[in-house]
């Protein structure tokens, strides 16, 4: 257990009110802030009126590119596990799938099977796999974005129900989407939820363009045999990690956004700098004191 110095950890529970009472503060040098893009334009915004210092960490639409020399069946497990992580509530997920045209139906096909082991569950419950999302609300708006993604065209591979025999909590099951048009709703807005959306390119440089075609630049990986075509793609792709063959963080090294997802960094040396502030101080002589 660490054991701080009093002051040095403070803790408030409160509504927004008072959230932004803090932000607000003069007393209050720097702020860090990790959630929505919508709160976190808010903070940005009241941070401007004091010109204080800010870090945000906020949504993604990370997107997923597997190039055709990539086995599909391993692809689709790296991502089905991946997806159903914290039952999809992760700001860094590969949520957006591009693979070329010609193997976008092996790939749903694939990643559906995956999503079908999915055991749906109890969290405390050693043999399941994924448990229910976090509130009401937010149960609410995955269904909501759900029925707008089959309204505007999207195939409906795998799940988007309750599942079977639990009647109560806010469960979905582990779901696919197919065909999706990267300017659909489903495509645009982070659903926070175990929902992988599936889109067909043309190439491998409209693999690239749809993935940058988007407010969000947190995450991304790139699926493929060739380290050197990993690195090049990574070169091309507007996100503030890429990874290789995985969805891959770690807290040892930079973490956080390009565009919408954010200011700053949090991790590595890149994430303690924002917290300093260099002081020039000139003086004609050595103080007595200083050795």
């Amino acid at each position: 257990m660490a054991h701080l110095p009093a002051g040095v950890l403070n803790i408030i529970t409160a509504e927004r009110e008072v959230s932004e009472e803090l932000v607000r503060d003069p007393g209050i040098d720097k702020i860090s802030f990790t959630g929505s893009t919508a709160a976190g334009r808010r903070i940005a915004g009241i941070c401007a009126e004091r010109v204080a210092r800010v870090n945000l960490e906020l949504g993604g639409k990370s997107a997923a590119l597997i190039l055709d020399d990539y086995d599909i069946g391993s692809a689709a497990a790296s991502l089905a596990e991946s997806a159903t992580e914290l039952t999809g509530q992760v700001c860094s997920a590969l949520t957006r799938v591009i693979v070329s045209k010609h193997r976008h139906d092996e790939l749903v096909e694939a990643l559906s099977a995956e999503f079908a082991k999915v055991r749906v569950g109890d969290p405390f419950d050693a043999n399941i796999d994924m448990g229910p999302v976090a509130m009401k609300r937010q149960l609410d708006k995955i269904r909501g974005l759900l029925d707008q993604g089959r309204d505007e065209g999207a195939q409906l591979a795998a799940g988007g129900r309750r599942p079977a025999g639990l009647d109560v909590g806010w469960f979905i099951e582990p779901t696919v989407f197919g065909n999706v048009d990267n300017h659909s709703t489903i495509a645009r807005n982070e659903i926070f939820g175990p929902v992988l959306s599936v889109m067909p390119a043309q190439s491998e440089q409209d693999q690239i363009t749809i993935a940058n075609d988007s407010i969000y630049g947190l995450n991304s990986a790139v699926f493929t045999n060739d380290e050197d075509r990993a690195w090049e793609f990574a070169r091309q792709i507007r996100s503030g990690t890429v990874g290789h063959n995985a969805h891959r963080n770690s807290h040892a090294f930079a973490f956080g956004g390009f565009k919408q997802s954010g200011i700053g960094r949090e991790g590595g040396t890149e994430g303690l700098i924002p917290f300093l502030e260099t002081k020039t101080v000139l003086l004609d002589a050595k103080p007595a004191h200083v050795k």
